[in-house]
């Protein structure tokens, strides 16, 4: 247990990232996703580089998952690649898709990253408590406001629910302690501080394309 005044790994994680998550957040592309002024067709294009990437982190997470020192923060109930795949089978067609949307250049730049940082634990751990944590936070603002703003049916927005954590603010309570028990060494501390950093870049480049690619389809459209 850290003393009175001692900061907790997890504290700092959340200091030093705090500029570049307020940057992703307030992103052009997904504060104008929250405030209604957008489309579904948005909704659903999000969604669609999102199945990129929980594809991608969840199969080098299963990789290592049976890893003592890591299996206490891979929970597999976090995993959300079925629940957006089950999403996307209802959302595509009502919006005139055959297929899942390519992934723009920021997801094969965000995939080929996640497939790189696996080679080194704390590095995917990093893009793991971006991801989940801030599905179990945020993410369950994204889709109250989707359903309320586009009309997006409560079944069709199965990502943003987790079977079994019931109590999330504890859960993450719990996820965070388990975090500061894995960065117990300067090595995997600096090693996820960095990596946290990248995967906020990752995510600002990521809203940026879908800024861009729906700007393109409004004026095909027009």
């Amino acid at each position: 247990m850290p003393g009175e005044h001692e900061q907790t790994f997890a504290t700092r994680l959340r200091e030093v990232t705090q500029k570049d998550h307020s940057e992703a957040e307030t992103s052009e592309f997904i504060t104008t996703l929250m405030a209604g002024s957008r489309t579904s067709r948005d909704y659903v294009l999000l969604l669609s580089q999102y199945a990129y990437l929980y594809a991608a982190l969840e199969s080098e997470v299963r990789a290592l998952s049976a890893d003592p020192e890591l299996s206490p923060i891979f929970d597999l109930r976090l995993e959300r690649a079925s629940h957006l795949h089950h999403d996307l089978d209802l959302l595509l067609p009502a919006h005139g898709f055959t297929d899942v949307p390519a992934p723009v250049e920021a997801t094969v730049d965000y995939v080929r990253h996640i497939r790189y940082a696996a080679q080194e634990p704390a590095r995917l751990v990093a893009h793991h408590y971006l991801r989940y944590l801030g599905d179990l936070s945020g993410g369950q603002i994204i889709g109250s406001l989707v359903g309320r703003h586009y009309g997006v049916a409560q079944e069709a927005l199965t990502m943003w629910h987790f079977e079994g954590i019931d109590k999330r603010k504890t859960y993450k309570d719990e996820y965070r302690a388990r975090l500061n028990d894995y960065a117990v060494t300067p090595e995997r501390a600096e090693a996820l501080l960095e990596e946290a950093a990248k995967g906020f870049t990752l995510n600002k480049a990521l809203f940026r394309d879908l800024l861009t690619q729906s700007q393109l389809s409004t004026l095909l459209s027009a």
